[in-house]
């Protein structure tokens, strides 16, 4: 078995304290084998920001694995911006944008859904390229086919089930196809600050979303299974959803999936929080 804990939408600059603490000492007790961090470290992408980060990974309990979220790329410096967006990530985070973690049990590939520019107002929704799904395909065909497959992004596969017309990931059907032909069975992101789950299902009309119950949820065995993170340290909430991560337990194939809930105080699950 395999114990992980996702953790998303920090957003340094923005952070509660005590939600801080209170994850370190959480996660610290959990002692979980992997930490995996979906992106937004910070707020601007600012050095004291990123100075705040890097003190908290270091707080933790090894090994982890991380991305890069939209906030990670500076909103104010555009040369740094377009030509040297993720300097300060790898100066402060870490050398590799999409890291690749393997062990007996599990594989993981992570990708950079960030963009530098669009062609529109909102520079904030992300993209996964062409080239990107195709080197994510190689590197998870190479896996040994008994490991329990995950892809990491920052931003959403899927739409959550209150908004069916969210934005998404650009390509997120083109990457799901091809995430589903290689046996994953887990998706993890952020971005939204929201937690929810859903099957991705294909179809003779394409791809259906399945919803699942919020507190514990169930992939693998052929499924796969799409999961968001809620922000786990960050003051910027959404839809009256406390701080939250994602505690993820891979046996059998199957990945069961458990949301942590911060209820003032301390951690709780989801389903003790009804």
């Amino acid at each position: 078995m395999r114990r992980i804990s996702q953790i998303s939408d920090l957003h340094f600059g923005r952070t509660d304290p005590a939600v801080v603490e209170g994850l370190v000492a959480e996660l610290n007790a959990d002692r979980p084998d992997l930490i995996i961090i979906s992106g937004d470290f910070t707020m601007a992408g600012r050095r004291r920001e990123y100075a705040e980060a890097q003190a908290f990974l270091a707080r933790l309990p090894e090994p982890w694995i991380a991305v890069p979220g939209n906030h990670d790329i500076s909103p104010f410096h555009l040369v740094q911006r377009f030509f040297r967006p993720f300097s300060r990530y790898r100066r402060f985070i870490a050398p590799e944008t999409e890291p690749v973690f393997q062990d007996e049990e599990i594989g993981i590939v992570c990708l950079n859904t960030v963009r530098t520019w669009a062609p529109e107002r909102d520079w904030s929704q992300g993209k996964i390229h062409r080239w990107q799904i195709l080197a994510a395909e190689a590197r998870l065909r190479r896996m040994p086919a008994h490991l329990f497959k995950i892809v990491v992004g920052h931003h959403p596969f899927l739409p959550p089930p209150w908004d069916e017309e969210a934005r998404l990931v650009g390509r997120a059907d083109k990457a799901l196809a091809a995430f589903r032909r290689c046996g994953v069975g887990l998706t993890l992101a952020g971005h939204l600050h929201r937690h929810y789950a859903r099957f991705a299902i294909a179809d003779r009309d394409g791809a259906e979303h399945e919803e699942l119950d919020r507190a514990r949820m169930r992939g693998g065995n052929g499924r796969l299974l799409a999961v968001q993170a809620g922000s786990a340290t960050s003051t910027r909430l959404r839809g009256n959803e406390p701080n939250a991560y994602n505690r993820i337990a891979i046996e059998d194939g199957l990945a069961t999936v458990t949301v942590r809930l911060w209820n003032g105080s301390a951690w709780e699950d989801a389903a003790a929080a009804r």
